[in-house]
């Protein structure tokens, strides 16, 4: 059941949070390709219009790769998508995302609905409006009565504190290979890295792919291998690792993760 509220309030859905799949009949697109190519649009009307900053943009971005697996909606929590922004150069604050949902209601881009669990509210649904045909834009619907949200510090994601997994708790096989590790990533990693840095280097693979439905395993392995041979090449090239080697390998993911996702939009 929806309850329609205030457009800038969203509205409620009588659901359990949870699984995405649940959501499926709320998307407004039969395909990844048409998603795309209506977000291709609004980028466009967005850029022209500068209605938003750049930390707004990378939170809109991120926001519609969150919306891949059901074509246009998300339901993941926002920490969980202004920490996937973090790296070791880039990342948004939590305010910067809010300003975001805000404008992109205000144009109706977007319709957020938030869940209720047990009487309690939930977590949001962030759902992508079609591209209006010609004559039914709503660019100039920004409301000026928006209020500026308050700074917040954010914290980046905890791949900083992996490397304190304990070496006594890892179990090496007789054949010296270590387990629920994809043995092609660990053959390659274990040439530069300690069992336990592997470990984590994995878990960075692993958690960076963790909402996107359409990765396979073998596509994580690839992924995974990839970011670390680029990772050495940059570290051999002599760029300066700044905080860890967890940080840093978890920002060549998501760079090559949004250069995937941009040759999607483009080829759409």
């Amino acid at each position: 059941m929806i309850c329609p509220k205030n457009k800038n309030m969203g509205a409620t859905l009588d659901m359990k949070s949870g699984n995405i799949n649940q959501f499926k009949h709320l998307s407004k697109f039969d395909s990844l390709k048409k998603f795309n190519a209506s977000m291709e649009q609004w980028y466009i009307d967005i850029h022209q219009q500068k209605l938003l900053t750049k930390s707004e943009l990378i939170a809109l971005k991120r926001l519609v790769r969150f919306s891949a697996s059901v074509f246009g909606v998300c339901n993941a929590k926002i920490g969980t998508i202004v920490s996937a922004t973090h790296n070791d150069t880039v990342g948004i604050s939590r305010s910067s995302f809010k300003r975001m949902l805000l404008k992109m209601q205000a144009m109706e881009l977007l319709t957020i609905y938030h869940t209720f669990n047990h009487g309690k509210q939930g977590h949001s649904v962030y759902v992508f409006n079609y591209y209006p045909s010609k004559g039914e834009g709503n660019l100039n619907s920004l409301s000026e009565s928006i209020e500026p949200l308050k700074q917040e510090q954010i914290e980046p994601p905890k791949t900083s504190n992996l490397s304190k997994t304990n070496n006594n708790n890892i179990n090496i096989r007789t054949d010296n290979t270590i387990p629920n590790i994809p043995t092609k990533f660990q053959e390659l990693v274990k040439c530069y890295y300690k069992p336990k840095q592997v470990i984590e280097l994995w878990k960075c693979v692993k958690n960076s792919t963790r909402y996107l439905t359409y990765y396979n395993e073998q596509q994580k392995i690839n992924l995974g291998i990839d970011a670390f041979r680029q990772m050495i090449c940059n570290l051999k090239l002599g760029y300066k690792i700044r905080k860890s080697i967890y940080s840093y390998f978890w920002g060549v993911l998501e760079r090559k993760l949004d250069n995937e996702y941009m040759k999607i939009v483009r080829s759409a």
